[in-house]
C-alpha cells in the first residue's frame, strides 16, 4: 500500500474506513465482471453458432429415428370452458 494511502486511511474514522474498504471491494468485484464480460464479448452470435452446431450436440434432431410422431399423433386439445 502507499505511504499516501496509509496516512489517509490513519485520520479517517472507523465508519470512512469501512467505506473506503467498501469501496474497494466493489472496484474487485467490478474488475472481475468486466473480465468475465470480455471473455465473453470476444466471439460473435454467428460464430457462437457455428461452434455449437459442429459440436454436434444436436445432431440427434436430425436422426432418422427421432422423427416418430405425425400430424395425426396425439389428442385435440380440450380448453375448460368452451
Amino acid at each position: 500500500m502507499s505511504p499516501k494511502l496509509n496516512q489517509i486511511l490513519k485520520i479517517m474514522t472507523p465508519q470512512e474506513q469501512t467505506e473506503v474498504e467498501d469501496f474497494a471491494a466493489f472496484l474487485l468485484l467490478r474488475r472481475q465482471e468486466q473480465e468475465r464480460r470480455s471473455l465473453i464479448d470476444d466471439i460473435s452470435v454467428r460464430e457462437l453458432t457455428q461452434l455449437v452446431a459442429a459440436a454436434g450436440s444436436f445432431d440427434w434432431l436430425s436422426a432418422e429415428g427421432e422423427d416418430i410422431y405425425t400430424v395425426t399423433d396425439g389428442e385435440a386439445v380440450q380448453w375448460p370452458g368452451r
